[in-house]
């Protein structure tokens, strides 16, 4: 007798409830992520930080332009060095370099617009010329 009632509680006890049953039928919930996009045109995007971090580029106060391949036909290219880590960066027109981008390229200067903080401003870079060593 008392392996027949032991034998009822432990069925009793395993055996799937309703709710059990409805729940291992149940498909898994599906979540869904709200996800914005910003149309940022000229404009700074509010949802990134607005400290500049190393991966940035340069600043462009650390910039100087070593050099231009000029080319009017095929697209000049300016050659900056990085005075900070000596790195060269090599740009085209509407190339971005850092917060600056290049807006055009002649004989040996290079105009840009920097845009810091939603704030822009143009700034040029003259190549330096080699002096002579007098001979």
């Amino acid at each position: 007798m008392i392996r027949l009632i032991f034998a009822v509680v432990l069925a009793a006890a395993f055996r799937a409830g309703p709710l059990e049953v409805a729940a291992q039928t149940r498909p898994p919930p599906i979540y869904e992520r709200e996800v914005f996009t910003y149309p940022a045109f000229d404009r700074r995007d509010p949802f990134q930080p607005l400290h500049l971090d190393t991966q940035a580029g340069p600043r462009f106060g650390d910039l100087t332009l070593a050099g231009v391949l000029y080319n009017p036909k095929l697209g000049s290219v300016a050659i900056l060095t990085d005075r900070s880590t000596g790195r060269r960066y090599r740009a085209r027109e509407r190339d971005i370099i850092g917060t600056a981008r290049v807006v055009r390229i002649r004989m040996e200067e290079v105009d840009f617009v920097i845009t810091s903080f939603g704030v822009s401003r143009q700034e040029t870079l003259r190549a330096r010329r080699e002096r002579g060593t007098g001979e």
